[in-house]
């Protein structure tokens, strides 16, 4: 999600509006993985996400829309808001069960679809083996905000139930680590999450890290790390929610990947988001980190609407348009390969246990 708060879920500039109700084969030219998706979230507001949306204009991620967009596979999450009194949200950083159990709602959400053939959770590298074949969407389940993991021995315990990807926090920060609303390090906590979360093996998630926060995580942890859904600062400054050049550059000495938030406010200060600008983004992560470093992470729907996304980019439907416009702006075939889906194929084969 991005930081946009009116806090509940949201950048700091503006009010949000409420949410309601093993060697791979090559993959097709047209299939696309997308990096963050808040599909539990929405499932909470209420949102059928088996059905086409009533309201597009509202809410425009769907299983239809997704396999419209040809994306065949996702990171969903598990979101849950400290101070919040919704179905994902818990009271404080001691309120450790009823944060638990706000995730857990959403997991079984998952394995639900699962058990019904909608989706299929991806937890090993066999799981990758035809990720785009017909059937169900794969899903990679990704922890945004870890207060749900009651304790670092708890770690275990969420990977054997199918999690893969851990973010410390959300923007308020966590018991864990600081966010980039709420500034600050590591807690005592946090260094031993950071260890338990790389002996079972978890993806660590950079977005919504304070500053201080990141280069910790990046510095101590000894798994995969990614920015799930972060822009350049260096484009939009002012905003700790955007990742600097220097994390790029160690995303990309670790071969992870940086997730284009499509976002508008995370893709243009100050006035409307174009086209132009999600170009320029990724063209910036490619000139910093190289273009092993693309990779989408779109947060559509994400606490946002799709008419705060810039035209054209705005739904599952749209991700075509925007491989269109990079490669009308130079990128190459395998560039824009790397981006659809390659870059995040390659993080997943190298974290994911084989079998």
């Amino acid at each position: 999600m991005p930081h946009e708060c009116n806090y509940s879920r949201g950048p700091l500039d503006t009010a949000r509006p409420t949410r309601q109700n093993a060697p791979m084969q090559s993959t097709s030219s047209h299939d696309r993985i997308d990096g963050h998706l808040d599909l539990g979230y929405l499932a909470m507001q209420g949102i059928d996400l088996e059905s086409q949306s009533p309201d597009p204009a509202r809410f425009g991620v769907n299983f239809p829309a997704l396999r419209a967009g040809s994306c065949k596979m996702v990171f969903a999450t598990l979101f849950t808001e400290v101070g919040c009194d919704e179905a994902w949200g818990y009271a404080n950083f001691d309120d450790v069960d009823t944060a638990a159990r706000a995730a857990r709602l959403q997991l079984r959400l998952y394995q639900g679809l699962e058990s019904r053939g909608v989706i299929r959770i991806v937890r090993t590298q066999t799981d990758l083996l035809q990720w785009n074949a017909a059937g169900p969407t794969r899903v990679v389940i990704l922890m945004e905000g870890a207060d749900p993991i009651e304790s670092p021995e708890r770690a275990k315990w969420w990977f054997d139930q199918g999690v893969r990807m851990v973010g410390l926090t959300w923007a308020k920060g966590s018991r864990y680590a600081g966010g980039n609303a709420a500034p600050g390090e590591l807690t005592p906590a946090g260094h031993q999450m950071i260890q338990a979360l790389d002996s079972v093996g978890m993806i660590h998630d950079l977005s919504h890290l304070s500053d201080k926060a990141c280069a910790q995580v990046i510095a101590l942890s000894k798994g995969s790390i990614a920015s799930s859904h972060s822009n350049c600062r260096s484009l939009v400054p002012g905003n700790e929610r955007h990742i600097t050049d220097e994390t790029i550059r160690a995303i990309a000495a670790r071969k992870g990947v940086c997730g284009l938030n499509l976002y508008g406010k995370f893709l243009a200060n100050e006035r409307v988001a174009t086209m132009d600008d999600v170009v320029r983004h990724v063209k910036h992560v490619r000139e910093v980190g190289g273009a092993e470093c693309l990779a989408l992470g779109s947060d559509f729907d994400g606490g946002f609407t799709p008419e705060d996304c810039p035209v054209n980019a705005r739904r599952p439907e749209d991700l075509p348009a925007i491989e269109s416009a990079l490669t009308k702006d130079g990128l190459q075939p395998q560039e824009i390969a790397g981006f659809r889906s390659e870059n995040w194929l390659r993080v997943l084969r190298a974290a994911l246990p084989k079998s």
